[in-house]
């Protein structure tokens, strides 16, 4: 499938989470600092203009990339003694960072 079909493809169906997702595969295929929004409509199948449709810069990907990963944390409960919840928090950080690393 040359590019232009793959772009017609995604037309008219990208998403804010499918753009989260594909964010986060780049990521981590080329780390942050290799990270641009053209390698990311690449990756969608789509042009760049595409993505700022939904996120009006990269800076509010990312704080959206950010806000998802720290939605995804488990608070611990509050009634378990302060080490104890230290301790879970800082394992459900851990599991969370470890999830998508970059």
């Amino acid at each position: 499938m040359d590019s232009s079909s793959k772009r017609k493809r995604t037309r008219g169906r990208l998403s804010r989470e499918m753009i989260e997702d594909a964010a986060f595969e780049v990521i981590e295929r080329e780390g942050l600092s290799g990270f641009s929004m053209r390698k990311l409509a690449a990756a969608l199948g789509c042009e760049a203009m595409s993505i700022y449709h939904h996120f009006p810069s990269q800076a509010h990907l990312y704080e959206t990339l950010v806000d998802r990963q720290m939605s995804a944390l488990v608070v611990p409960d509050e009634s378990l003694p302060w080490r104890e919840r230290v301790r879970v928090g800082m394992q459900e950080f851990r599991r969370v960072a470890t999830e998508h690393p970059a």
